[in-house]
């Protein structure tokens, strides 16, 4: 008999979490945040309009109303959240009205007088919206229609808040094409209301930019688990047979919960194999199953609540396994003498990678592989890629349909020469930072290489587009910025670093958490308090360094590296909408995908958070081995996993043999007497391979 446990921490290392999260006690539990709101879709500036008159201005008579609703107003906590502006050094306070319970939240410069990025200027452009939070009393909810007033008895403006315009919904999102009419503006201090005529131009329909974020357990939530041996063996799976197997789930659902548990078993170890039979629903938290054709399980769990102050929890797992082996005679004595294996780590969510061959006429338009011909590694081809994005003429893109050919028109000299810009007056190059890093973006994967626009704002720093890319080299992603020509790496082992690790040794020197009432600026007033961040930043041979004093540069970019979020998708060759930015303001759209930790908590503004480094870093391009006996004399079967964007072939080769190609349903590889090697890589459509898996086997008569 074969017994293991799986803890929750352990069940937590590779599966995948959709609505649930992996709590501090060591469960898995349902996500304890939930965001009421209906401007996502449309929120910044809408095209064509002007005098920022998508924003309603509050002074004296003027009221704005929200209408939120809720299908269960129980939370731990209530916060209203709106994006907005305070006027300069103001003294006027907002009034808010929630349902019947009135609420005055005082000038910031009073209430919260580290949060300078509100009523000044030291921080930030007067122009530029922020993020309001306002705690709310969770006894003034309701169920159904929560009604929200806000304004204010300046005799001049004191507050604006932003409109998203019902036009721009489609441009968005792909399922709320228009708003649902829950805004009103009145004229004459709440008597009358108006739902049609909003901005302070009157001339904008759609939603204000007001919601609420409740801290509470969501409806309901899935658990996704690895590929699970129930043999629980590692190196070369024996061929065995299972006469008996018993999993049982340690899972607490307290009334008014519910936990699912369904399983299915397949013959093969990767879980898009043939042979997986239809998933099974338990009655209950365990099961036993005799005469198995398969060993390989894999289970989800599908927790609900019907009262959001509960969740099911699951702490674990046991498995307890009957085995016979196959009873055949080995012709081969086998002994695996080492692997070099890639591990395949799946984030929780969908990431829409452009096919490469969408750029292909950005490739050969600008002679990207000129570029990186000659090139010492793979590494060095990004590089040479970023300094390229660095130095090229770029266009305007269109805010309103994303495209990379808006950004990217070749000009040539007379010789015929593709122009780049020549030496900057500093460091950062011209044109916007976005603009840059999506040329960057969009030159990597047009050479195959996976790579992401993120963004990074840290509460309460502005914010700054950067990218990351895979590397092969180094199997992780990596950061780089092209706006200056410049990555981080680590200054003890000279390994390039990803904007979550870089963002967890900038938490080593923080105070205190990075919040919006005590932001970054507040917590790290000198820049000297970050000369103990443990990082190096590359300056290449460019003349200015990256730790000018003449901008932001350097040292204060590192505080912005703490808070990041990417849109899920890059495939802004192939579809124009739905937008995740409108490049105008603050950022705020539901396609955003946020990573935070302890020190740089969740963003009340956000709906989609993970602190998991799996979910923000998926492991890409590996080739995961596993080797199993056959009822064949001297024979293995090699399984492949792989998480490859637009796979071609897996690729291996047999001692000293040719690189050949080999099915992805897995294959079989014949032992002779002595050393056997084995190596197997990816390749993808664009003719990318990534690092090679070794297995070194000895085989003795």
């Amino acid at each position: 008999m074969i017994r293991f446990e799986m803890s929750a921490a352990e069940l937590e290392q590779r599966g995948q979490f959709r609505g649930v999260r992996y709590d501090s006690d060591g469960t898995i539990t349902l996500d304890d945040r939930e965001l009421i709101e209906d401007d996502a879709p449309a929120i910044g500036q809408p095209e064509g309009a002007t005098d920022r008159s998508w924003f309603e201005r509050l002074s004296r008579g003027v009221h704005l109303r929200k209408d939120l609703v809720l299908h269960d107003p129980r939370a731990r906590a209530a916060y209203l959240v709106f994006n907005g502006r305070e006027t300069e050094n103001n003294d006027q306070p907002l009034r808010i009205c929630l349902n019947d319970v009135e609420i005055v939240r005082p000038p910031t410069r009073y209430a919260h007088p580290s949060a300078r990025q509100y009523y000044t200027t030291d921080w930030g452009g007067s122009h530029f919206d922020n993020w309001f939070v306002v705690q709310v009393p969770v006894g003034a909810l309701r169920q159904g229609e929560n009604q929200i007033v806000l304004w204010s008895e300046s005799e001049e403006t004191s507050w604006e808040v932003m409109v998203a315009a019902d036009r721009e919904y489609w441009r968005g999102s792909e399922t709320r094409l228009q708003h649902p009419n829950r805004s009103a503006k009145s004229r004459d201090g709440g008597k009358h209301w108006d739902f049609d005529r909003l901005g302070w131009k009157d001339e904008i329909d759609g939603e204000y930019c007001v919601r609420l974020s409740l801290h509470r357990h969501v409806s309901g939530g899935r658990y996704v688990s690895p590929v699970i041996d129930l043999a629980g063996e590692e190196g070369i799976r024996h061929l065995l047979s299972l006469s008996e197997c018993r999993v049982c789930w340690d899972i607490d659902a307290p009334k008014g919960t519910r936990a699912v548990v369904r399983v299915r078993f397949g013959r093969h170890p990767t879980p898009d194999a043939e042979g997986w039979s239809e998933a099974q629903q338990l009655d209950g938290f365990e099961g036993t199953w005799h005469d198995l054709e398969g060993r390989y399980l894999q289970f989800e769990v599908d927790m609900d609540t019907e009262d959001p102050l509960r969740t099911p929890v699951l702490k674990g797992m046991t498995v307890a396994t009957r085995v016979v082996g196959a009873g055949r005679q080995r012709d081969l004595f086998t002994r695996l003498q080492r692997l070099d294996n890639g591990r395949v780590i799946r984030s929780s969510v969908d990431y829409v990678y452009e096919d490469p061959d969408q750029l292909k006429d950005l490739r050969e338009a600008f002679e990207l592989d000129a570029v990186v011909a000659g090139a010492a590694s793979e590494f060095d081809a990004q590089l040479r890629l970023m300094r390229w994005a660095y130095r090229v003429p770029l266009g305007e893109l269109d805010r309103y349909a994303w495209t990379y050919r808006d950004l990217l028109h070749p000009q040539r000299d007379s010789d015929g020469r593709i122009l780049l810009h020549g030496a900057y007056a500093k460091r950062r190059r011209d044109g916007h930072c976005l603009y840059c890093n999506l040329a960057l973006v969009a030159a990597l994967v047009a050479m195959g290489h996976p790579a992401r626009w993120v963004n990074i704002s840290t509460k309460h720093t502005y914010g700054h587009e950067v990218t990351e890319v895979w590397s092969n080299d180094f199997d992780k992603w990596v950061f780089l910025d092209s706006t200056r020509d410049y990555y981080i790496y680590d200054p003890d082992t000279g390994i390039p670093l990803s904007l979550v690790e870089i963002g967890h040794r900038l938490a080593e020197v923080m105070p205190g958490p990075a919040t919006w009432e005590f932001p970054v600026q507040w917590q790290l007033p000198e820049k000297s308090m970050l000369d103990g961040v443990r990082i190096a930043y590359r300056e290449g041979d460019n003349e200015h360094t990256v730790l000018s004093e003449d901008e932001i540069e350097g040292q204060e970019l590192l505080t912005f590296k703490g808070h990041v979020q990417m849109p899920l998708r890059n495939d802004f060759a192939s579809r124009p909408h739905p937008l995740p930015w409108r490049i105008s303001s603050n950022w705020g759209s539901d396609q955003f995908y946020c990573h935070y930790s302890e020190m740089f908590p969740r963003k009340e503004e956000y709906q989609h958070h993970t602190n998991r480094w799996q979910d923000f870093n998926p492991t890409l391009h590996q080739a995961e081995l596993t080797l199993s006996e056959t009822a064949g004399p001297g024979v293995l079967r090699v399984d492949v996993d792989t998480e490859t964007p637009h796979f071609d072939v897996f690729l291996a080769r047999v001692d000293s043999g040719d690189w050949r190609p080999y099915p992805t349903t897995g294959f079989e590889w014949r032992l002779h007497e002595g050393l056997n090697r084995l190596c197997v890589k990816t390749r993808n459509r664009a003719g990318v391979c990534g690092p090679e898996s070794r297995a070194s086997i000895v085989a003795n008569r």
